[in-house]
């Protein structure tokens, strides 16, 4: 900052406006005063007592003065060394002090006391405060010397010693007052002013902090506005592709199949964006149910294997035998994402060769696992220089890799982040051409209960013979494909467009079961379901109730819960979860009417 100061500037002005902090401002303004006022001092005195001092005396203060103006110039010239200067004007103050009890005086007098005390509060403005310590000790020590070997009869304050008669000694007091108050002063005012701008710097990042809470918030509802906005057409869209497919040709079939593969695609990248969204506010929370491990990462790789056959690769799962059989307490859902995104990573970014699923108990303690997993690939492998940066989001190992492989970059991104949920982290390994692998370790807590493997047949064969359905649904293409999937199960069913229309119909008829939308007019489902479960008729009130959403909001299933709704689905659904949910219903219809 100095740099730009000339060696003749005289100007404390132009060194101040350089100087953007109030406090070193203050301290260059504290130097400046003490070396002015110091050099005042003896402009004023020396005149006073020329004739009548002492050689010795004289001397001293003919090279402190000389010294003082030279501090003053280099100040000027070279403001950022004024810790440098500091030091040596306090080291100057504790010379004096030496010099007048110890050489010239022999005795504490009034101006030596002013000294201590200009020492002490100087060193601690303008010093660093390891530093003020040991120079405030150094000006005190001598004073405590001195009243520790003189017996007390002698402790007396000389009004005017013989070095510095009268009325020298009284100006040196008096102007020494001056620079005391004049630096307390410049001080306070510094402080005062540091608080004030710090209280203004407060209120801004309160502000601040405010809105950038509210512009989280409002990216929030409108990545789930949007997600339910995207995810019902979707929802249409992918449902009815599996109801035409029932009865479709074998060309129409393959054009089918690039539809759905198409929207599948789109719902990924949605949910990719909305779980980057929810991982980066902290929104996901884990759930804590039993899974069999090996059989969740066959579905995944399973369905993983049409894309890798699609380019003439293999993808290859091997279970550790340990884990065969075992029944792992996690969230299956993140699991499933975590392996998902890594092996359809590998996947994009193979053409030839195979990917492959390892998964290995490392190692058991009392009722927990340690579970290492791996993903390699023979693919592109990554440039060493990227490897770190791939798990940014929205960030690839090129930039040509958006371009000639596609993506959005998220996925890596999600996997680290949920990873981090577990209490693990990802590792890589990969050379450049060759291929990568992806590793992680995860504990999981064994799971101690009976498990009763439920079995669920291909939903488009399946049948629920007698089921009266409710369907409470504002969306009249969504409603249609539910109509559509029930009629094909031989259920029949009613449709309402809002909830006030599923509440009157529910009194006016006998169902089963309501498949609740959530977001609809008049009276939501939230709503609708509240007012049901209200409902004076026992056998109404508590109807089974699933909700059907598109919402991706992080507290979704504890506002199911509270509302009193038995079960939910995210749209869009495959068809085989709504018969999962409406099949022991079915059942239980079927075990009374036999009973009756």
């Amino acid at each position: 900052m100095d740099m730009h100061i000339s060696f003749f500037n005289f100007s404390l002005k132009k060194v101040l406006a350089q100087q953007p902090d109030n406090l070193k401002k203050a301290r260059i303004k504290i130097v400046y005063a003490i070396l002015l006022l110091s050099i005042l001092k003896i402009l004023v005195i020396l005149p006073m007592v020329f004739h009548s001092i002492k050689d010795q005396q004289l001397y001293r203060i003919i090279f402190v003065f000389i010294l003082y103006i030279g501090l003053t110039k280099y100040l000027l010239y070279k403001p950022l060394n004024i810790n440098i200067i500091s030091q040596g004007m306090v080291i100057i103050g504790i010379a004096a002090i030496w010099g007048n009890i110890f050489i010239f005086q022999q005795n504490i007098n009034f101006v030596t006391i002013q000294f201590v005390f200009m020492v002490t509060f100087v060193s601690y403005y303008l010093i660093d405060s390891r530093y003020a310590v040991i120079y405030s000790i150094l000006g005190i020590l001598p004073v405590m010397y001195f009243l520790a070997v003189t017996s007390r009869q002698s402790w007396h304050l000389s009004a005017v010693p013989e070095e510095l008669p009268s009325p020298g000694f009284e100006a040196a007091v008096f102007m020494n007052f001056i620079t005391m108050l004049l630096v307390h002063y410049l001080f306070y005012c510094a402080f005062r002013a540091n608080v004030i701008e710090k209280e203004a710097l407060n209120k801004k990042l309160e502000a601040t902090v405010a809105e950038t809470k509210a512009l989280a918030d409002s990216r929030s509802v409108f990545l789930s506005t949007m997600s339910h906005e995207l995810r019902t057409p979707l929802n249409a869209v992918i449902g009815m592709t599996n109801l035409v497919k029932d009865t479709a040709t074998e060309e129409q079939t393959e054009n089918l199949d690039i539809l759905e593969f198409s929207a599948m695609s789109l719902l990924t990248l949605v949910n990719d964006i909305l779980d980057y969204n929810k991982t980066e506010n902290d929104k996901i929370e884990l759930e804590a149910i039993p899974v069999n491990l090996p059989d969740l990462l066959h579905k995944v790789c399973t369905g993983l294997q049409q894309k890798a056959a699609e380019k003439g690769l293999d993808v290859l799962l091997q279970v550790d035998e340990n884990l065969k059989g075992r029944w792992v307490i996690t969230d299956p859902t993140r699991i499933t994402q975590i392996i998902y995104n890594l092996v359809g990573n590998a996947i994009k970014f193979t053409e030839k060769g195979s990917v492959s699923v390892q998964v290995t108990s490392i190692g058991q303690t009392g009722d927990d696992m340690q579970v290492h997993f791996s993903v390699a690939d023979t693919g592109i492998g990554i440039a060493p220089n990227r490897q770190g940066a791939i798990f940014d989001p929205f960030t690839q190992a090129s930039v040509d890799t958006t371009r000639y492989y596609g993506g959005t970059g998220l996925g890596l991104a999600i996997v680290k982040r949920l990873l981090k949920l577990f209490n693990s982290e990802i590792r890589l390994q990969s050379k450049q051409g060759e291929g990568s692998t992806f590793s992680f370790d995860m504990d999981f807590g064994l799971y101690q209960g009976v498990i009763n493997p439920v079995t669920i047949l291909p939903a488009m064969d399946s049948r629920l013979d007698g089921l009266n359905i409710l369907i409470a649904e504002d969306n009249p293409i969504n409603s249609l494909l539910l109509v559509k999937l029930l009629t094909k199960w031989n259920a029949t069913s009613v449709v309402a467009t809002n909830g006030q229309d599923a509440v009157d119909k529910l009194l006016a008829g006998s169902f089963d079961a309501i498949l609740m939308d959530l977001h609809m007019p008049i009276m939501d489902g939230y709503q609708a379901t509240t007012a049901i479960r209200a409902l004076a008729d026992p056998v109404k009130a508590r109807i089974t109730i699933i909700a059907l959403t598109a919402s991706v909001s992080h507290n979704i299933n504890g506002k199911i819960n509270l509302a009193g709704m038995n079960d939910y689905l995210s749209k869009p659904f495959q068809p085989a979860s709504l018969y999962q949910k409406l099949a022991p219903l079915n059942a239980d219809k079927a075990a009374k009417a036999m009973v009756g």
